[in-house]
């Protein structure tokens, strides 16, 4: 017989187990509980919380940006310059401070005439890297193309500083050289950049820019010809060659090859344009209203389409047609002596002198010396001036030119 105390058996043991029961109870009414109402618990909610297993989030990796410049050069030698734009802003976008991204968007935001985007890139480029020739030629360039030749002069000779062995430098400078009448030097110059590199398509472009301009228009055949047979994806070139066989009369063969450039970039303005100038010439003047709305259509800010039109129903007498189609040229920047005077002429005819004169006096004020502007003076003064009576219903003689 034992005297003492019960011996206990194990109290920690059995201690756990009731935990252990009060824990899993715990769980398991709250998984009743939530299941009541629509919301599932992973069985792994039972265990404690350091033997959860830790989820893992797989980071989405970010493309390097020369990867995505890469592919934006390829969309431009495909010719795909829409793509190419899109593929540059999204380098931008990841790198802000990526100078040859923004240098390479300017190109050929100038190419879809968008100027003032593309001076501002530039201008970026350049403040990010002033060191690189093609930032600040690229540069000259956009303000080239704005008739701005004083202001890009000084960054087409920085780019030639920087490195004169750039073809890029070299060439765009020889096309600052045509804008501005030195034919002595734009020639010279295109050349030694067909030399730096015979396999550059901007070197023979703006030879045959240089030729073209000095009227040389054969040579600048042969020369836009050889940049199509380098890049044969952008239809500008296609426009430029054509722009050169229309001049020495050779239509046919110049609306062959913007049959060509259609295939190439089917969503240029720029191709619609010549397509519609040069059934001018045949004399087709409804397939050349026509091809120029379809410029307009693509791209409504494109100022030479609208003068164009102009022009055609000025030469129909429409002056209905003609009065706002030179207005949305000068608009969007057409300033020109014959947008001038044809808008003023055009008015006249509609029996408004008070606007004929205001568009006349423009014109003077832009050229008048000009024979054609001397013409639309006189031809105001004969029906605006003659009489008190409304002015003759006969053609303006002072036909606007191309």
């Amino acid at each position: 017989m034992y005297l003492g105390r019960k011996p206990q058996r194990l109290p920690w043991l059995r201690s756990c187990l009731l935990i252990l029961v009060i824990v899993i109870g715990t769980a398991y009414a709250s998984f009743l509980l939530l299941a009541t109402r629509g919301v599932y618990v992973a069985p792994t909610s039972l265990l404690p919380e350091a033997l959860q297993p830790t989820a893992t989030v797989t980071p989405t990796p970010t493309e390097p940006a020369i990867n995505i410049v890469n592919r934006a050069d390829g969309y431009f030698q495909n010719g795909q310059v829409d793509k190419a734009i899109a593929e540059y802003r999204r380098v931008i976008e990841l790198d802000p401070n990526n100078d040859t991204a923004l240098a390479r968007l300017a190109r050929l935001l100038i190419i879809r005439r968008k100027y003032a985007e593309a001076e501002e890139n530039a201008r970026l480029a350049v403040e990010l890297n002033p060191d690189e020739a093609y930032n600040s030629a690229v540069l000259g360039l956009a303000l080239d193309w704005q008739g701005q030749y004083d202001e890009a002069l000084p960054h087409n000779l920085r780019a030639i500083e920087l490195d004169e062995n750039n073809v890029y430098a070299q060439a765009w400078l020889s096309e600052l050289y045509s804008d501005i009448g030195r034919v002595d030097k734009s020639v010279p110059t295109a050349r030694l950049a067909v030399q730096l590199d015979d396999n550059n398509w901007e070197a023979h472009r703006v030879l045959g820019y240089a030729y073209e301009t000095s009227g040389k228009y054969r040579n600048a055949i042969t020369e836009y010809q050889r940049a199509i047979q380098i890049q044969p994806n952008l239809g500008f070139l296609y426009v430029a060659a054509a722009r050169n066989l229309r001049a020495i009369g050779q239509y046919r063969n110049a609306l062959a090859l913007i049959q060509q450039a259609i295939q190439a970039d089917p969503n240029s303005a720029e191709v619609y344009d010549e397509f519609g100038w040069i059934y001018y010439f045949l004399g087709d003047y409804d397939a050349a209203i026509s091809q120029l709305r379809r410029a307009v259509q693509i791209d409504d800010s494109y100022a030479p389409a609208y003068g164009h039109l102009g022009i055609i129903y000025f030469v129909l007498q429409n002056w209905e047609q003609a009065v706002p189609s030179f207005e949305k040229a000068i608009a969007l920047g057409g300033d020109r002596a014959e947008y001038y005077y044809s808008l003023g002429l055009s008015y006249v005819n509609l029996d408004n002198c008070p606007k004929g004169r205001e568009w006349i006096d423009k014109a003077l004020n832009v050229n008048a010396e000009d024979t054609a502007v001397q013409a639309a003076e006189e031809y105001y003064n004969e029906n605006c001036l003659g009489s008190q009576a409304p002015p003759t219903r006969r053609p303006a003689t002072a036909v606007p030119q191309p």
